[in-house]
C-alpha cells in the first residue's frame, strides 16, 4: 500500500527529498503553475516601497517578479529547502536585482518582522500544525500589514488528479484520503482555511476562486514528456513507489494515452482550481 496520497505531505519533506525533486524539475514546475502564479501576484496588488516576504519561494520566480513591482521596497524569499535557496541565489546573481534576499528557514517557527505583505504561491499548505504556523507568520507583519497567497482548491475540482490516481489504483492499494491533511490540497475546504486564518488573528478574510488551464510539465510538453513528469516528479510516481517495474511501465503507457486527450496547441493542458486569499493583520 502506498503510504500517502498526494494531499498528504508534511512541510519537513521539503527540506530534503521534495525540495531536491522540485529543484531538479524547476523549469517544469514553474512553467506549469505560471498562470495561477501571475494571477496571485496581480491579486496581491503590490505597491512600490513595500517590504514583502515570499513564503515557500522555491527557485525565486515569484520573488523576482514581485521585486520588480515594489521597486524601491524589498522582498525576502523564504524556503525550507537549502537546495532551492541555493538555486534562487544563483538566479539572483544573474538578475541584476538589488532589493532581494533569500533565507532558508521554517516559516512555522522563524522569527521575522517588519513586513507589509506576506505572500505565497502554493507554499503554505504543508505545515503539520497550520494553526500554529499561521499564528507565527502573523507576527511577520507590521500592524497594518496584509496577507495574500494562493493555494489549491478542492481536489474534486482538479479532475486530472483523480484520473491519474485512478490509474495508480489499478496497480497499488491506495489509502483512504485524510481530510485537511498537510499537502497540496490541505486548504481545499474554505471553512477550514478561514478557521485557520481567523484563529491566527487575521481579519477581513477574502477567498476568490481561480480556475484556468495549466500546462502539465510546462510549456511545450507532449503526452510522453508530461507523463514522464507526473511519474518522476509528481504524485503518480510516489503512489506507485512499491509497484513492479512492469506495472510502472504499464501505468506510464496508460498515462500517455490519457494525456493525449488534453493536448491544446502543442501543450498538455489540464484545468486547475485555486483559492486566491487575502486578509488583513
Amino acid at each position: 500500500m502506498a503510504d500517502k496520497l498526494p494531499q498528504e505531505m508534511e512541510s519537513d519533506s521539503w527540506a530534503g527529498e521534495m525540495g531536491d525533486k522540485w529543484n531538479t524539475y524547476l523549469d517544469q514546475f514553474e512553467g506549469m503553475i505560471a498562470p495561477v502564479g501571475a494571477a496571485a501576484i496581480a491579486h496581491a496588488d503590490f505597491k512600490p516601497g513595500e517590504r514583502v516576504i515570499d513564503i515557500g519561494c522555491g527557485g525565486g520566480a515569484t520573488t523576482f517578479d514581485i521585486a520588480r513591482l515594489v521597486i524601491d521596497g524589498h522582498i525576502t524569499g523564504l524556503d525550507l529547502s537549502q537546495t532551492l535557496v541555493d538555486s534562487a541565489n544563483s538566479r539572483l546573481a544573474a538578475s541584476g536585482l538589488g532589493n532581494v534576499d533569500f533565507v532558508c528557514a521554517d516559516a512555522a517557527t522563524a522569527i521575522m518582522n517588519g513586513y507589509d505583505v506576506l505572500f505565497s504561491r502554493f507554499g503554505v499548505m504543508f505545515f503539520e500544525d497550520p494553526h500554529a504556523a499561521f499564528k507565527n507568520m502573523h507576527s511577520f507583519l507590521n500592524d497594518d500589514g496584509r496577507l495574500s497567497f494562493v493555494c489549491w482548491g478542492p481536489p474534486t475540482e482538479q479532475p486530472w488528479v483523480g484520473q491519474l490516481m485512478a490509474i495508480a489504483a489499478k496497480y497499488v492499494e491506495l489509502p483512504p484520503p485524510v481530510p485537511n491533511a498537510p499537502g497540496p490540497f490541505a486548504f481545499g475546504d474554505p471553512d477550514y482555511l478561514r478557521d485557520i486564518l481567523s484563529s491566527a488573528g487575521f481579519k477581513d478574510i477574502e477567498l476568490t476562486k481561480w480556475t484556468g488551464n495549466q500546462q502539465l510539465g510546462g510549456p511545450g510538453s507532449t503526452p510522453e514528456s508530461a507523463a514522464r513528469f507526473v511519474m518522476d516528479a509528481l504524485f503518480l510516481g510516489d503512489a506507485m513507489a512499491e509497484a513492479s517495474e512492469e506495472d510502472r511501465a504499464q501505468a506510464h503507457a496508460e498515462t500517455v494515452e490519457l494525456l493525449k486527450g488534453f493536448v491544446v496547441d502543442d501543450n498538455v493542458e489540464m484545468q486547475g482550481c485555486a483559492w486566491l486569499v487575502r486578509a488583513r493583520r
